[in-house]
């Protein structure tokens, strides 16, 4: 990519150039560097969201720019209308029911957005965005099951992540060991009778030679 240059396509461009090209183009539609910029990934397989981010590049983009791919839409049901919306371990779950792309006054294609949850990681719901871009049906012969899908970070669940695992590690750090310090109780000095007292008196003098009682001045007179 030349320097300076940004890939930030309208919602117009997507639907009427690159969508409308690798439906009605047969061969050849993009050069080297469109095929670089939209890329053929399955949105709606096997792996979680970030999986595909990692394989395709995704951490090495800056400004919270997001990947483009061409992918492919399953229905529940060969008959039926309603869209499988599975993707690895989790779902892509609609956010709103669309939006129309107008080219002039004419419908040229419908826009969908969806947020990423998953209940076996509750840490991940909305962490991951899409926008699945589709060619109005009634401009097409026949119904095609290709769709042009942008995915990215959520900013804002990114950083409340960030800020739960924060948390978390500084609630799992060791706590000091209450052994260390250890709170004595004073003790409380335990009452003596007087005759105790005298006693104790007694036994300290017998101990020492020195120790003479004082005279009676009654015996001395």
């Amino acid at each position: 990519m030349a320097v300076g240059y940004r890939f930030r396509p309208t919602d117009k461009e997507l639907v009427t150039h690159y969508l409308f090209n690798k439906l009605f183009v047969q061969t050849g539609p993009f050069n080297d560097h469109e095929s670089f910029l939209v890329k053929e990934g399955n949105l709606y397989g096997s792996m979680d969201p970030w999986d595909i981010w990692r394989i395709y590049g995704g951490d090495n983009l800056k400004d919270n720019r997001p990947l483009y791919f061409f992918t492919r839409v399953k229905k529940v049901s060969v008959n039926g209308s309603r869209i499988c919306r599975r993707v690895g371990s989790g779902t892509w779950v609609g956010e709103a029911s669309g939006e129309k792309i107008l080219s002039g006054n004419e419908v040229v294609g419908f826009k969908k957005r969806f947020r990423y949850e998953n209940q076996e990681s509750p840490d991940d719901n909305g962490a991951w965005i899409m926008h699945e871009f589709a060619i109005n049906p009634s401009l097409l012969k026949n119904q095609s099951d290709i769709v042009l899908c942008l995915m990215k970070k959520n900013p804002v669940a990114e950083k409340k992540k960030r800020k739960l695992k924060q948390l978390n590690d500084i609630s799992d750090e060791p706590c000091m060991s209450s052994k260390r310090f250890k709170l004595v109780e004073p003790s409380l000095p335990v009452p003596i009778s007087v005759h105790q007292q005298q006693q104790a008196e007694l036994l300290s003098c017998r101990s020492f030679k020195s120790c003479n009682p004082k005279p009676n001045l009654w015996m001395q007179y």
